[in-house]
């Protein structure tokens, strides 16, 4: 096994007869380099749009939300909710209850979310820390307030600067009966002033309006009901475990989902997208990994000479393919790492400098360079795979190596 490992090294790294044996060795290193790093590159630039995408969900989404398995609102058991707010990692828990409604400001009209939310969504929620304009009330003195999402406001041309015009609410009621659909006693409505605008990501945006449960209750026509507990952790809790805890408590009449299960279509979509550019990439990368085929090719024609020698002394077929199969994953791997070291390279100048920018002129873009973020796993994925093709791709031309008659070249010479 060491002779023909020894052997392709030297036919690799020996002077060749023909120069264009050398060139298109470097060719073939060359182009499974440029591949491997493209590949890096794009892989690790499309996980930093992922987790920028995942930081925004999570300013909105809790670290845990419990919901009623059927139904939109539950009675919310306090004994429950007190042994989970002890539970070591958790920071604290909050009420909500959402639905859709009606939103009106002037003569401008936005179907959207009312959310409500208790006393101690403010302390857990990062939603203060995306505040666009004014400030996050939703309560004094004189009465309750709403935060509303900057594309609701868009929609109603609403603004924080007018006192006159309240924000009005319109749900359906639930005390209603079918022979008043159209009528206005179908409807509950409710006026709130605007505190603040919030901007965090565009689905949000355009359809929450965060209001004090009170507000909310009284406008759904609930009196203790809620949509869901939002549980919010402690840094580097263990969420699996406290998930599995809660699931446990609450039963199997409740659904208990951390932030991935909350956005599960979301993330499908992403990892669906993130194999789907994989699979385009590596067959750019198939392409420039074989030319390996006419790399060894060349090699094997200008190597009759020892081939037909080695038959001679009497070795066998497999020994000398496997001459030109190791050279070919020389070749592979000088240029596997070769490209994996060059994409990681790129990638650590763009975290560090953020040299390639993202065209952000006349709009609010959350960033203003392309999000890098490398993750060893692609890294060996891409690597392996590199070293997989071109095994494949060598094994062509080393099955051909021994098909000629290389004893008459000898008789010839």
């Amino acid at each position: 096994m060491k002779l023909p490992i020894s052997i392709s090294l030297r036919y690799l790294l020996g002077k060749k007869t023909h120069h264009a044996i050398n060139f298109v060795s470097g060719i073939s290193v060359a182009g499974i380099l440029t591949g491997t790093a493209a590949l890096v590159i794009i892989l690790s630039v499309f996980n930093g749009f992922q987790q920028v995408i995942q930081s925004l969900y999570n300013v909105f989404d809790p670290d845990i939300k419990i919901t009623a398995v059927k139904g939109k609102v539950f009675k919310p058991n306090e004994d429950i909710k007190n042994r989970i707010s002890s539970m070591a990692g958790v920071a604290g828990i909050s009420e909500t209850i959402e639905d859709n409604a009606l939103f009106r400001y002037r003569n401008h009209q936005h179907i959207g979310l009312i959310k409500g939310v208790d006393q101690t969504y403010p302390l857990f929620s990062h939603l203060r820390e995306k505040i666009l304009q004014g400030e996050f009330v939703l309560s004094d003195s004189t009465g309750p307030y709403a935060v509303v999402g900057a594309g609701v406001a868009y929609y109603l041309n609403m603004g924080l600067d007018d006192a006159f015009y309240p924000l009005e609410v319109f749900v359906p009621s639930r005390k209603s009966n079918l022979s008043a659909l159209f009528s206005e006693e179908a409807f509950n409505s409710l006026a709130i002033r605007p505190s603040a605008l919030f901007s965090v990501q565009q689905d949000f945006d355009i359809s929450y309006v965060i209001t004090p449960l009170s507000f909310a209750r009284k406008l759904l026509e609930y009196s203790t009901e809620v949509s869901a507990f939002e549980v919010y952790l402690k840094p580097n809790a263990d969420i699996k475990s406290i998930q599995k805890k809660i699931s446990e408590m609450m039963g199997s009449g409740f659904k208990v989902a951390n932030r991935y299960e909350q956005q599960a279509s979301l993330y499908k979509i992403m990892r669906t997208e993130k194999y789907a550019i994989f699979i385009i990439l590596a067959f750019i990368l198939i392409v420039a990994t074989f030319t390996l085929i006419g790399s060894l090719s060349m090699v094997i024609s200008e190597k009759q000479r020892d081939i037909a020698i080695f038959m001679a002394m009497g070795a066998p077929t497999s020994y000398i393919r496997k001459v030109f199969l190791y050279q070919g994953l020389w070749i592979s791997v000088a240029g596997g790492i070769g490209g994996t070291l060059l994409g990681a390279f790129i990638c650590f100048l763009q975290q560090t400098f953020g040299f390639v920018k993202i065209n952000t002129s006349g709009s609010s873009f959350v960033i203003s360079q392309y999000p890098v973020e490398m993750q060893g796993m692609d890294f060996l994925v891409v690597f392996v795979f590199v070293v997989i093709i071109g095994i494949i791709a060598s094994w062509i031309p080393a099955r051909k190596s021994t098909q000629k008659s290389f004893i008459a070249y000898l008789r010839v010479e």
